[in-house]
């Protein structure tokens, strides 16, 4: 079953919701910091998918489309006919102010990957695959006053040796070919679909893990030609 259609339809799903709040990663999911994150700064999780371009199957549906358009039928991107799940890669993010790197251990069959204990901040992207980097062009600015889960997803283009994060509207990267879509799901976002039958969530999610108290949280994907990001909010 294609990524974008198997995440909503499982109870799975709704459990999945609670263990990544709540239960300890698998080894295999655990995530390695460089240096130890000091006491008291704000930490969370980024997670999402990590897709492949399948160019042959692109080129087939490209076709397709363009016959039934002829036909007067409406033009829909399915990114389900030519994108597939990118096992055995990893997601690096830096921590800009800091020169941290916070890794992912490698995707699993699905194409998911997770960064856990990752502080506030604005933070730049590389994915590794097979002992080659490819660097992402946009830059996450997340500043948080609590806790969060941050998802974000990523398309590689292996023959091209490029990649791109997945976005929309200002956020995407001007050079992002049109098979990259604006939106994705990861396992975070489907089951939220499916605990709340909303198919309409933003790209770029976070979801803030509140204690108490008032929480004021912004999250951006930055491209190219933006050059400014939030400084990181610390506790009081």
């Amino acid at each position: 079953m294609s990524p974008w259609k198997r995440g909503s339809r499982s109870v799975f799903c709704a459990v999945l919701c609670l263990a990544l709040c709540a239960a300890p990663l698998p080894i295999s999911a655990q995530t390695e910091a460089d240096p130890a994150i000091p006491s008291g700064v704000i930490e969370g999780l980024i997670v999402g998918r990590i897709y492949e371009i399948d160019h042959k199957k692109y080129e087939e549906y490209r076709a397709r489309m363009e016959k039934e358009k002829k036909e007067g039928k409406k033009e829909l991107l399915d990114p389900d006919e030519y994108l597939q799940d990118l096992p055995d890669a990893s997601v690096i993010a830096r921590q800009l102010s800091t020169n941290t790197r916070f890794s992912s251990e490698f995707t699993n069959k699905d194409g998911e990957y997770m960064i856990r204990e990752s502080p506030i901040g604005a933070f730049d992207f590389t994915l590794l695959h097979e002992g080659v980097e490819y660097p992402i062009q946009q830059r996450l600015d997340l500043n948080v006053e609590l806790s969060y889960i941050a998802e974000l997803c990523f398309v590689v283009d292996r023959q091209e040796r490029k990649a791109w994060m997945i976005s929309e509207g200002m956020r995407r990267e001007s050079d992002a070919p049109p098979f990259v879509p604006e939106r994705c799901r990861s396992s975070v976002s489907a089951c939220l679909a499916m605990l709340t039958g909303d198919v309409g969530f933003p790209n770029g999610l976070l979801l803030l893990l509140a204690g108490s108290g008032a929480a004021a949280a912004t999250l951006g994907i930055l491209g190219t030609e933006q050059t400014e990001a939030s400084p990181p909010r610390r506790p009081n």
